[in-house]
């Protein structure tokens, strides 16, 4: 029996990445006994692939691929149409990718195969990140170590996912992206929920996708306002689950550790710079760093939103 299997992308203002990620796509092996097809959501009050620009996208490429708009600006609501989108075409398993990604050929093959031997409804996999630029000498990158294929998780990312549709259908957890996560972390909690609901998730460790790091994603103001938007949601996330009072008693002592940490190793990295510049900066940028955790979780607790997604990195 044939099983059809959607892959979800959400895109804003990258038309340019959005038609490397489904070229890439369109290239993917095809699992045997598996139907693939493709939907788009654009989360833009004004979407360019409307008309000749959609059609001419679809005549490119030899799957099917199919486009919707999602006016109201915010990650989760992108994400939340796109599983509504994918839902249409009565899937048995979704996979989820972002427009700044390049899938490897073998990668749908990969997490489907794997799913199947585990028995998972969930396979996540690694991103190998390719930087325009090279990112700062002090900034750690986030790399994964490697992990068998089949350890269990309990939580991923949106970024190289395969999930099975039961987990989003109404007659199964019909499980959503929370759309007051307009700045962050909405897809961890979605799949730690998905955890806690009994789902099993595992790690795919050969299932590869590339992710295009811009210039503009590197430099020290932009790597800046990131750790401070993932502590920000990070710290909005255990209000929303826990409590603000929960929250409160675990984030206030840490931000204020953090803070006074970081702002004591600034300064100190501030005064080495003229004479060892390249410890100096790396002191000077760690204690930024914790300010911008401290200050983040702080933000979080009162809910105030970040405005980090705002900035459109890429074309």
């Amino acid at each position: 029996m044939t099983q059809k299997l959607v892959i979800a992308v959400c895109t804003a203002q990258r038309p340019k990445m959005l038609q490397a990620c489904l070229a890439s796509l369109d290239g993917l092996a095809q699992p045997e006994g598996t139907e693939l097809s493709i939907v788009v959501v654009e989360n833009d009050p004004a979407p360019y692939f409307t008309g000749t620009a959609a059609e001419e996208t679809k005549a490119k490429l030899s799957l099917p691929v199919f486009f919707y708009h999602e006016p109201r600006k915010g990650i989760p609501f992108a994400r939340n149409s796109a599983l509504e989108a994918a839902l249409e075409h009565q899937p048995d398993w979704i996979a989820l990718i972002d427009d700044d990604e390049r899938a490897e050929p073998d990668w749908i093959e990969r997490l489907l195969s794997a799913c199947r031997e585990h028995q998972a409804e969930v396979g996540n996999g690694p991103v190998r990140r390719i930087y325009e630029q090279p990112a700062p000498h002090w900034w750690k990158s986030q790399l994964l170590k490697p992990r068998p294929t089949g350890t269990i998780i309990t939580e991923a990312p949106t970024n190289n996912v395969l999930l099975h549709a039961r987990i989003v259908r109404p007659d199964g957890l019909g499980l959503r992206f929370d759309e007051r996560l307009t700045f962050g972390s909405e897809d961890i909690d979605f799949f730690r929920r998905t955890h806690a609901a009994g789902a099993k998730m595992i790690w795919v460790d050969d299932a590869w996708v590339e992710e295009d790091i811009p210039a503009s994603r590197v430099t020290p103001r932009r790597l800046m306002s990131r750790m401070h938007m993932a502590a920000t949601s990070g710290a909005y996330n255990v209000v929303l689950r826990e409590g603000r009072f929960k929250a409160a008693l675990h984030f206030i002592p840490k931000s204020f550790r953090r803070m006074f940490f970081g702002t004591l190793a600034t300064v100190v990295g501030f005064v080495m710079k003229p004479f060892a510049r390249r410890r100096g900066e790396k002191l000077y940028y760690y204690g930024l760093i914790r300010l911008m955790k401290g200050s983040g979780n702080l933000r979080g607790l009162v809910g105030s939103t970040h405005g980090y997604y705002d900035v459109i990195d890429g074309h």
